[in-house]
This record gives structure tokens, C-alpha cells and sequence, in this order.
């Protein structure tokens, strides 16, 4: 008997941001166990695997305030015949909700902001409340991607209700892709086949620390090239360090990218110059395709702490590290050995968070909202 799932997220697409990418993996590696409903305002997924209910827009283009639309439109599904929702947002129903950033209490504690100011913005008053909803409902269970993001939660939001760390899944290739499909795949990008390619994966490029790839590239003594995949529209921003790379060195603005299985076969490493993460799926994509990772250590990624420099990563210092990311770099290209050790133990450490992992550690806690399966 299948658990009867709804599915509570804004955008149910792969190409989105890591919790909407989340949001996506997990259903599919449910499917099995779940007769699984989508309730979205974004959604780019087969409708023959998911059943759709759409939600509409907020006329008016603010964010806080579709939020608070969000939340009070999908809350009458949940009078629907499900036996479990699965909340990705920050909304006020949802048995189960999973917490893939870090939550607006800390934010604001952290950056000290003002008892006035909170209390004079409409827009963080909205997120407070719902968020204090979410979180400190005792019918509810709070899942975090991390168990920094779980502890930070707790600090500051000490009513928090039952609570779970399940790190995000990964797919894991059954096999290790040559030489002559890493050029097929350069040339099917548009991208020279036969240099160093470095991988850059993300939406907010300031945030994952492009500015730092590009200006350790400038010193890079190699010919090598960068394939930047995410929205472009904040591209512009770069042409000046782009420009200064010097002969040899490129770097291509790709948008988003579908098939990311082709994208991380064209790549030598992947560079996660990273200014702030929770958990990032990218880092565990890479590595579970053997593309060792540069990336930098906590607090800047949490996932850092669970890295071992030169052994299954390549660590920088900080996210302005530009000497460390040159170093590194020729590491990859220069010492094969060391590659092919993190490549190796990359792979070790990515297995450890497959998706037959993560959907069991799910479906045991959808299965205490669904006590008729028990029977």
C-alpha cells in the first residue's frame, strides 16, 4: 500500500535552486513507495510520474508577500486525502518539514539587526511568523539537511518542534567516464575538448565565489577554460574579469543546463569558491560523477567539516582564497596521483548520501504520520 504524499513547494523543477533540485530527487526515488502530489506554482517535471495541483501566483510581484499567499492558498489541501504533506517552504501546515537554509531567526541574530527595525518591517514580520509556525508546531517534524543548520535553528529558535538531520541524496554513476567521452562532451557544449575545464555550478554567483576562480585564473600558468552553469543574468558583472584572464583562458557563460550528467563529464574539477552552504548538492554531485572538488571549509560550507583536505577535497582557506584556488588547480592538473586519490575517496564519501540512504531515513518518518500502514 502506497503512502498517499502531497508535496508542498513553490517550484518542483531540477533545474531550480538545492532545495527545489531536493524537492525533485526525493520524489523520484519515493515513487516506488508513494503515490505522490505536487501542489506548486512552478513545475517543469513529467506529469505522468507526479500528479499537479497549481497554485497561482500573488498578483502583485513580492516575495514575502506570495509567501504568506502561498501558504494561506495551499493550506485547504490539506483537508485532501493525503496521508502525509511535505513541506520545502516556510508556510504554516505540513507534517513533515524539511529546512534547507538558514532560517531568518538566525539570519537576523547574526547580523544584529535591530528589535525596531524587525518590528517596522512588515516583510520580516511575515517570515518570523511563519517560520515560528513551521518549526515550533508540535504536530509537526522538522527535518534539516545538515546538522549545523539544525543546531544554529535550535539557538536561536529553542521551541523548535521533533526534529531529524537527513543529509540530501545522490545518484552514483557505475562507472568512471574516459578521456574520449570528456572531449564529446567539452565539443556537445561548445567548449574546446582537449584542455583543463573547470566546472563553476550555481544561480547566485557572487554568493558561490566566482569572483575568486576568475582572478586565480589570471595566474594560472596553463591554457584552461571555465564552464559557468546557472541563470546568467547577473553575467555582465564579469566581462571586466573575464577579460583579464589572458591568452588561453576562457570562460563560458551556459545558462541553465538539463543535462548535468554531461556537463560534470566535461569537467577536470569542480570549483565550489563557496561564501556561504548548507549542505551543497553540487559538491556531492561531483563527486559522485569523479570530479574532485575544490571548495571551502566551515563555516563558509558545513559540508566542509565533513571534508579532509587532500584526501577527499581540496580546501581553501576562505572564499577569497585566489592563491589557494591557483594551487589547487595545478594540483589537479599536475599530480596525478593526488587526483586520482580524491577522485577515489570522493566517490567513498558521496556514497555514504545516496538516495537509498536518504528516502528509507524519509519514509520511516512519513510512516509515524501514517499509522494505518503499520498495521
Amino acid at each position: 500500500m502506497k503512502i498517499r504524499l502531497a508535496i508542498l513547494t513553490r517550484n518542483f523543477s531540477q533545474i531550480g535552486g538545492g532545495a527545489e533540485k531536493l524537492a525533485v530527487s526525493l520524489a523520484t526515488s519515493m515513487l516506488d513507495e508513494c503515490a505522490i502530489t505536487v501542489i506548486s506554482q512552478g513545475f517543469d517535471e513529467s506529469p505522468t510520474k507526479f500528479k499537479h495541483i497549481q497554485v497561482p501566483a500573488f498578483p502583485i510581484r513580492t516575495r514575502w508577500l506570495n509567501q504568506l499567499w502561498f501558504s494561506w492558498y495551499t493550506k485547504r489541501f490539506t483537508n485532501l486525502d493525503f496521508d502525509v504533506i511535505h513541506s520545502y517552504e516556510n508556510i504554516t501546515h505540513g507534517q513533515v518539514q524539511t529546512v534547507s537554509v538558514k532560517t531568518v531567526h538566525a539570519s537576523l541574530k547574526q547580523g544584529r539587526i535591530s528589535t525596531l527595525r524587525i518590528a517596522l518591517s512588515p516583510r520580516l514580520q511575515a517570515y518570523l511568523w511563519l517560520e515560528k509556525k513551521r518549526l515550533c508546531n508540535p504536530v509537526h517534524h522538522n527535518v534539516f539537511v545538515s546538522k549545523f543548520v539544525h543546531d544554529e535553528t535550535l539557538e536561536f529558535l529553542p521551541g523548535i518542534a521533533e526534529s531529524s538531520v537527513i543529509q540530501p541524496g545522490v545518484t552514483i554513476p557505475d562507472r568512471r567516464f574516459s578521456i574520449d567521452e570528456k572531449c564529446t562532451a567539452r565539443t556537445s557544449l561548445g567548449l574546446r575538448p582537449n584542455i583543463m575545464t573547470v566546472g563553476f555550478v550555481g544561480h547566485d554567483f557572487k554568493k558561490k565565489g566566482l569572483s575568486t576562480l576568475l582572478q586565480a585564473l589570471a595566474s594560472f600558468p596553463f591554457d584552461i577554460q571555465v564552464v559557468v552553469i546557472g541563470n546568467p543574468v547577473n553575467a555582465h558583472h564579469y566581462h571586466e574579469l573575464v577579460g583579464s584572464l589572458g591568452e588561453g583562458k576562457s570562460c563560458h557563460f551556459m545558462g541553465v543546463v538539463r543535462d548535468m550528467t554531461l556537463a560534470y563529464t566535461a569537467m577536470d574539477c569542480l570549483a565550489h569558491p563557496t561564501t556561504q552552504d548548507t549542505f551543497p548538492m553540487v559538491v556531492l554531485e561531483a563527486m559522485a560523477h569523479r570530479v574532485p572538488v575544490i571548495t571551502t571549509p566551515e563555516p563558509y560550507n558545513n559540508m566542509g567539516g565533513l571534508l579532509v583536505h587532500r584526501d577527499n577535497a581540496l580546501l581553501l582557506k576562505s572564499p577569497q582564497d585566489t592563491q589557494g584556488m591557483a594551487t589547487c588547480l595545478c594540483d589537479v592538473l599536475e599530480n596525478e596521483e593526488l587526483r586520482q586519490h580524491i577522485v577515489q575517496q570522493g566517490v567513498e564519501f558521496a556514497k555514504q548520501f545516496s538516495w537509498d540512504v536518504a528516502k528509507q531515513k524519509y519514509y520511516h518518518i512519513y510512516r509515524k504520520f501514517a499509522p494505518q500502514l503499520n498495521q
